[in-house]
């Protein structure tokens, strides 16, 4: 749900881009992100989680900064290529306000978008919710295919939680402003019903305000077509570890290291600390990141507790 800071009269509002590997995702993120300007917008940053990658950045709608009398920011959160379990989008889907499930349009993809649902599905029941309790868009992506699979079909099959339904090519850009859009709105709606935030009433979103083009080399489209085993990279992006579903990120703090231990031969080998597993979210603004420390033949597994104080400057 969306993090209210009544002290400073902000709201952060999480939306998730899901689907199956190789439907789109990243290069939705990809389009959006160089479509804001950078005043608008946060830091693109990745973090791996396990064998999987989450990518993410923030951005405040342009042109209004209020809605009613709290400034809004929107969190957006998704997982790159093929995932290899459900750790990473549990991890990603917690506290979600929002949700663009990218499905692919090709006819030999059906599978991969029921299944994708599926598993979706259950990780909301494990939170103790459905999909028809988030705003949410299906975005039937690659419209641009020779003999892409009815509208109407993929509907039919996919839109589980009556979302809004939006036809897309995202590697050309079209649809994508569009479905961000309209998921925008969706949230702000149930925002407004929820009573979360007095004053939600007062005011409607607007398009996000678009930058100037920029050169490729500042950050590189997304490439779908052929796709490859990693969906679309996107180059520059900062590594941080995640500290709690609704806030960005955080970087750990450094861990203190012993004094280095003498060696047999008199030389003195320096502890090695290395990250021993998953970072384990254990409440809002509280984190356990496992940690192995060497040290010659000796090791030593710790867990490193790292807690945030929301709302304090």
């Amino acid at each position: 749900m969306a993090l209210i800071n009544h002290a400073k009269g902000e709201i952060n509002a999480k939306i998730v881009y899901y689907g199956p590997g190789l439907s789109g995702k990243g290069t939705n993120l990809n389009y959006i992100y160089r479509k804001l300007k950078p005043e608008h917008r946060g830091k693109l940053k990745t973090m791996n989680v396990g064998k999987d990658r989450m990518f993410f950045f923030d951005f405040a709608p342009p042109g209004q900064g209020k809605v009613g009398d709290y400034s809004i920011r929107f969190h957006v959160y998704s997982i790159i290529g093929e995932v290899a379990g459900d750790t990473a989008w549990k991890m990603v889907l917690k506290g979600a306000d929002g949700l663009v499930f990218v499905a692919d349009s090709a006819p030999d993809r059906m599978t991969a978008n029921i299944e994708s649902l599926d598993e979706l599905r259950k990780i909301m029941r494990g939170y103790g919710m459905s999909i028809k309790d988030l705003a949410g868009v299906l975005q039937c992506n690659k419209r641009d295919l020779d003999n892409p699979l009815p509208m109407a079909e993929m509907e039919n099959a996919l839109n589980y939680g009556g979302f809004a339904v939006m036809p897309a090519v995202a590697g050309k850009g079209e649809g994508v402003l569009e479905s961000l859009f309209t998921l925008m709105k969706g949230v702000l709606k149930n925002l407004r019903e929820s009573g979360v935030a007095p004053g939600l009433e007062a005011e409607e979103p607007v398009a996000p305000e678009a930058a100037a083009p920029v050169a490729k080399e500042e950050i590189p489209a997304a490439v779908e077509t052929p796709p490859t085993a990693a969906e679309e990279e996107l180059p520059g992006m900062e590594p941080v570890f995640l500290a709690a579903a609704e806030e960005p990120a955080i970087i750990p703090a450094p861990v203190e290291t012993a004094p280095p231990v003498a060696a047999e031969d008199g030389a003195a080998l320096a502890p090695v600390i290395e990250i021993a597993g998953t970072p384990e979210l254990l409440s809002v603004g509280r984190l356990r990141l496992p940690l192995r420390i060497r040290c010659g033949d000796t090791v030593k597994e710790v867990p490193l507790l790292i807690t945030i104080e929301l709302g304090v400057e």
